[in-house]
């Protein structure tokens, strides 16, 4: 039966929720991830009392949290694009600064090599011109030697990361199954009634993995929110999830989930940046720099060993014989067989600078250029060898179908280039048939205009259609600048872009305090009027009481 004390009652039960709650938002101001929470309140259903309805006071309807979904499916976006930029400006500034600029980096101490055989030329038994061609030569070997080492040395950094990372995915994705199934099991209980701190802490870990690795958030209509990767490999299905792992080959990094390898699918997060600055920087970078070491050596020490020294010997290699040089090779870790491959150089100057793929079908190598050009991939049969550009790769072991080999011809070369001269008199600067101390400075002066010849990456022995050498590491200076610029205005659009998100997701779902100070006291009121009519109340009962006495 309805009356001033069951409505008080529970007028005072709702304000006393109404404020507990209002002191969660307040004390959960400046928790990340936590959306403000709302005490929804609706009236008890009336009762029929003489001949009309009375109404039975006050109830918490619900308690729901300020919250978008579209707002926040936007954030996770942002925030994994943020990432991946952030990443890849820090590590393109600190990449291009190893190089330097055309006119005091690795560009500039090319042409200072060259250089230093015109005062060899100029006086060809001068053993003090002859010292200082040599140092040159050492000076440019160390350079790319500690070049390509340093850019190793950031390949391996992001290697150790990756792997952290990984553990760091697959922590928050076991968390994310566990919280599924007890907001699951909570829906079920009451759809009504959800559990607003657990789909807050939800929300929160999404946010985390998204800042790692791009991935797709779906809901169904049991609570679960379920995570893919790739082309739909499941992260986290309902209360289950599944491992992903992160290794480093000499061809980069590789993103497997179960047996699926999902590398080329990920774009987004700091592991999408780590696989950008390595197809994209590093991995081009240790090219174009090895494809030059390895025409360097190879050109000079033809030059050297085509004349003869200062004592009227034939002349001898000035840098490591090319031959010393392997191209690299990585199996991916899904491989099931024990297929591999080993290479040798046959022509540098064919090298295209170019690293290649080879899948196994089952029945042959299907081997295509990375990226791919789209080109028919050329084919060989396992044990059997093929003829690349400037290189033969031969095949071994017993491969599965499915099987990945990397082929990297240039990578690292710079790093395994050497000066094996260390006679100044050794320097051959005459050319062939000349008798001891000759001043004949042939050859001396052949080697001077390597500098300038297009040799390459050009398409046939001696068809000078290619690129010099020195413009080869000047581009490869000039395009890792390039790429570094383009990166930090992207970057700073991106942090702008996901500044404006936060903003509005906070206008959304923060705690505004100011705004949560009025409704304690506006509920703080509502209950003090609330117990000043159960005072009221329990005067009247006593009056009604002390009549019947």
């Amino acid at each position: 039966m309805p009356d001033l004390m069951s409505n008080a009652v529970s007028g005072l039960l709702a304000m006393q929720q109404a404020l507990a709650t209002t002191g969660h938002n307040v004390a959960n101001a400046n928790t990340p991830g936590y959306s403000r929470e709302t005490v929804n309140l609706t009236t008890m259903p009336p009762q029929f009392q003489q001949g009309s309805y009375v109404g039975t006071g006050v109830q918490v309807g619900s308690v729901t949290r300020s919250y978008d979904q579209f707002v926040t499916s936007q954030l996770n976006s942002a925030t994994s694009d943020n990432s991946r930029l952030s990443f890849l400006k820090d590590f393109s500034t600190q990449a291009t600064q190893l190089l330097g600029d055309t006119s005091t980096g690795i560009a500039q101490q090319t042409q200072t090599f060259f250089n230093a055989t015109q005062a060899v030329a100029s006086n060809p038994t001068d053993p003090t011109a002859r010292s200082a061609f040599l140092g040159s030569a050492q000076a440019l070997t160390n350079q790319f030697n500690q070049i390509d080492s340093q850019l190793q040395n950031l390949n391996n950094q992001i290697g150790q990361q990756g792997t952290a990372i990984g553990r760091q995915i697959n922590t928050y994705a076991q968390q994310i199954a566990a919280l599924n199934g007890q907001i699951s099991q909570a829906q079920a209980t009451n759809p009504n009634a959800l559990p607003n701190d657990l789909l807050d802490q939800r929300d929160q870990l999404i946010n985390k993995i998204s800042e790692q690795i791009n991935v797709k958030a779906s809901s169904d209509n049991q609570g679960n929110i379920n995570l893919t990767l790739g082309s739909g490999q499941s992260l986290v299905l309902n209360d289950h999830a599944t491992n992903l792992s992160v290794g480093n080959l000499p061809s980069g990094l590789s993103v497997t989930i179960g047996n699926s390898d999902i590398t080329s699918r990920v774009t987004g997060g700091t592991l999408g940046g780590m696989l950008q600055a390595q197809s994209q920087l590093i991995t081009p970078l240790r090219n174009q720099l090895g494809q030059a070491a390895l025409v360097l050596a190879d050109q000079v020490n033809k030059n050297q060993t085509g004349g003869v020294d200062l004592n009227g010997n034939p002349g001898t290699n000035l840098f490591t014989d090319v031959s010393a040089f392997a191209p690299q090779t990585a199996a991916l870790p899904t491989n099931q067989g024990t297929g591999s491959a080993a290479g040798a150089y046959t022509d540098p100057t064919l090298l295209t600078g170019q690293t290649y793929q080879a899948r196994y079908d089952g029945t042959n190598w299907q081997v295509s250029t990375q990226p791919n050009n789209g080109a028919t991939p050329l084919t060989v049969a396992s044990g059997g060898t093929l003829s690349l550009p400037g290189l033969n790769v031969t095949f071994s072991g017993a491969p599965q179908s499915g099987d990945v080999l990397k082929i990297l011809p240039t990578v690292g070369a710079a790093g395994k280039i050497g000066v094996v001269q260390q006679s100044p008199s050794g320097v051959a600067a005459a050319a062939a048939g000349q008798p001891a101390y000759s001043r004949d400075n042939t050859q001396i002066q052949a080697l001077f205009t390597l500098g300038s010849t297009t040799l390459v990456g050009q398409s046939a022995a001696g068809a000078n259609n290619g690129v010099s050498l020195t413009d080869t590491i000047s581009s490869a200076v000039s395009q890792a600048g390039a790429f570094a610029g383009q990166v930090q205005l992207s970057a700073q659009a991106a942090g702008a872009t996901l500044q404006n998100l936060t903003a509005q997701q906070q206008s959304v779902s923060g705690v505004n305090l100011d705004e949560e100070a009025a409704n304690l006291m506006k509920y703080q009121q509502a209950y003090q009027a609330l117990s000043q009519s159960i005072s009221s109340s329990n005067a009247m009962f006593q009056s009604l009481l002390s009549a019947f006495r």
